[in-house]
């Protein structure tokens, strides 16, 4: 399917509006859905993907399975269909940051809201594990904040259906290297403890900024997954509680069994360590909490919004000091599979919420607050809690600013100096520095093609060259800035291109020992395949010939093939008619062979060789026998004493001249 542009139609029904994001496997849309009045997000899978039918039937069994999950904390899937050669996917359009954006603006986060954050994302993965769904790429980017500041986890698309799936293969390997687990490292099966995994590598970052894996290369950066442990948390942020620090390595272990394998065990974990957090400082714990049977109450709040939710006040109105809730107010009401519990725990926040408002407004001395002149210049985190100290609530928004004023407060609505109602929510504007355009993920993709997207995206690209034994030549390996990640209009994505594997420059080793000649080409990484050449001149295990000559440049794991010389398993036998008896024995013997020598009268020369059995250049097994018949002259008739010569025999074992 080519690009779409504002005002096509796909699937006779969704009106394109705008390109929200790329990725190496789907390009992300803005559309308007005219039969139900809403703008919905359209994942259009790659062309290379929909081309191969393997993967566009997992792509449509996974959407369904996905479609399947309705949970608070998961973007609901509404719709999958197939346009134009291609597939895609529609879902709940939420035009809120994603978790790394919030990262990147507010972080580090303190401790209450990281595992506020956590809880949520754990509440939509226990949901789907227990659909037997494995998420597979748990990440920051994957998690949307809605315009309440609820947490939604997205991208179940791609996910792989346990065990009810035949279509995902065996040994895939699908995620991000910084939040992979070390089984899906290793293209081994995964289990809700690799979602798990990838949970508390979020976590982590939230904590301190960072990711606890990191490199140049995803391949370097999946290898220290396996590998290497993380750095401790308190490290980076001494600030961080022990408890929690010890509930994040463990999340990381390498080993699924000896770290977190259910959603909901992690959850609980965390919920200790949030309860002392908040009876520290006095705050309620969150109404987050995963049960055995994957469901949850997921919205996590503050003391003042649970006040807000059992017992609003009434409409503000100026100069009148707000109603406080009345413990005769009726509860909300409640779901129809509400359990007694969970009423006992509204009533209980209903009574914590109003003996804490009554703490914040002074015992009911006071009538509003006023919001702090200072706010401007200070990070978030600092001026949020300041509001809290004070019983004011805060919302975050990104805002473009200089530089200078990046990832700090530009300012508040209401301004500073205002008066307003105990309880009362403030804006902080936050600066996101000079009007910013999301990366292009182009890892993979074409040198041609991952230049045309950045460029696309209002950036510049710088390409640099390197060789890799994984990704094919022409292929980028990896970015930085990294894809998804926010980036000033006209700055530089450097992208590194694949010019294939190391060439290794041949050796010369013929003329060697076969042990010899192989242990060389091993030692560079190179394959040894040999083909055996009869040759009676030279020493067994001599190499004669490779493939390829020497100086010639080879791929690493290249097969060369060497030819060696091995005995022959038949010689020719040596012409030595006309030698003397003496030369031709002692030929015959240097090459191996046995010789029996005769006497004959001729009229040859005396002791020259008249005649041989085996006759010359016939082929036979080393060793054997050479008979040899030599002139004796012809006999002197005219000798009185002669009688009629006899012929001589000797014979010469190998060996004896």
């Amino acid at each position: 399917m080519d690009d779409l542009h504002r005002g096509d139609v796909i699937g006779d029904r969704y009106e394109i509006q705008e390109v929200l994001g790329t990725g190496g496997m789907a390009r992300v849309y803005r559309a308007h859905d005219p039969r139900l009045g809403r703008d919905v997000a359209i994942k259009v899978l790659a062309e290379r993907y929909a081309s191969d039918p393997n993967f566009v039937e997992r792509f449509r069994r996974e959407a369904s399975a996905a479609a399947r999950l309705n949970h608070p904390n998961i973007v609901q899937v509404f719709d999958r269909g197939e346009a134009a050669g291609s597939y895609f996917i529609v879902m709940e359009y939420l035009p809120g940051p994603d978790l790394k954006q919030v990262i990147r603006a507010e972080g580090p986060l303190d401790p209450v809201t990281a595992i506020d954050n956590t809880l949520q994302i754990l509440a939509a993965l226990a949901t789907a594990h227990h659909s037997d769904v494995i998420h597979r790429d748990v990440k920051p980017q994957n998690v949307l904040r809605a315009h309440d500041g609820t947490l939604k986890v997205t991208d179940f698309g791609i996910a792989r259906a346990g065990a009810g799936s035949d279509v995902t293969e065996a040994g895939s390997v699908i995620g991000t290297a910084q939040y992979l687990s070390p089984e899906q490292a290793r293209g081994n099966d995964v289990t809700p403890a690799s979602d798990c995994y990838a949970a508390g590598i979020v976590l982590y970052e939230m904590l301190t900024g960072r990711v606890p894996f990191d490199g140049e290369r995803p391949v370097a950066i999946a290898m220290k997954q396996i590998n290497e442990p993380p750095v401790e948390p308190r490290a980076y942020e001494p600030g961080i509680p022990p408890a929690l620090e010890a509930i994040v390595l463990r999340s990381l272990n390498k080993r699924p069994s000896e770290r977190f394998r259910t959603a909901e065990e992690f959850s609980a974990a965390l919920l200790s360590v949030r309860a002392e957090l908040a009876g520290a400082s006095g705050a309620t714990i969150p109404m987050t909490a995963v049960t055995t049977g994957g469901t949850a109450q997921t919205r996590v709040q503050t003391p003042d919004e649970q006040a807000t939710r059992i017992a609003p006040p009434p409409p503000q109105r100026p100069q009148t000091r707000p109603a406080r809730p009345r413990a005769t107010a009726p509860p909300p009401e409640p779901r129809r599979n509400a359990t007694p519990w969970v009423l006992a725990l509204l009533a209980l926040l209903a009574v914590a919420a109003v003996g804490g408002y009554a703490l914040l407004s002074g015992g009911g001395g006071g009538d509003t607050v006023r919001i702090p002149t200072d706010l401007v210049g200070k990070r978030p985190g600092e001026a949020a809690a300041e509001l809290k100290a004070l019983g004011l609530e805060s919302r975050r928004e990104l805002a473009t600013s200089t530089e200078a004023e990046k990832n700090t407060v530009i300012g508040t609505q209401p301004s500073g100096g205002s008066e307003v109602p105990a309880g009362s929510e403030v804006l902080l504007r936050v600066g996101s520095g000079p009007d910013t355009v999301p990366v292009p993920d182009v890892v993979g993709e074409t040198r041609a093609d991952a230049i045309a997207a950045i460029e696309r995206a209002g950036l510049r690209a710088r390409v640099v060259e390197a060789a890799d034994d994984t990704v094919d030549a022409g292929r980028v390996v990896s970015q930085e800035p990294g894809g998804d990640e926010q980036l000033a209009k006209n700055q530089t994505v450097t992208i590194t291109v694949s010019t294939g594997p190391d060439l290794i420059p041949m050796p010369r080793v013929t003329g060697q020992q076969l042990s010899t000649a192989t242990e060389t080409l091993r030692g560079l990484g190179l394959n040894v395949r040999t083909v055996e050449e009869e040759r009676g001149d030279v020493t067994a295990g001599t190499v004669l010939a490779q493939t390829p000559e020497p100086g010639a440049e080879v791929k690493p794991d290249a097969t060369v093939q060497l030819t060696v010389a091995v005995a022959p398993s038949t010689v020719p036998v040596p012409d030595v008619i006309g030698l003397t008896g003496d030369d031709a024995n002692r030929e015959l013997v240097r090459q191996g062979f046995e010789v029996v020598s005769e006497g004959a009268e001729d009229s040859a020369p005396v002791g020259e060789v008249i005649d041989q059995q085996p006759a010359g250049e016939t082929l036979v097994a080393p060793g054997s026998r050479v008979t040899i018949t030599v002139s004796q002259g012809l006999p002197d008739i005219t000798d009185p004493t002669n009688t009629t010569a006899l012929p001589q025999t000797t014979a010469n074992p190998p060996g004896t001249p």
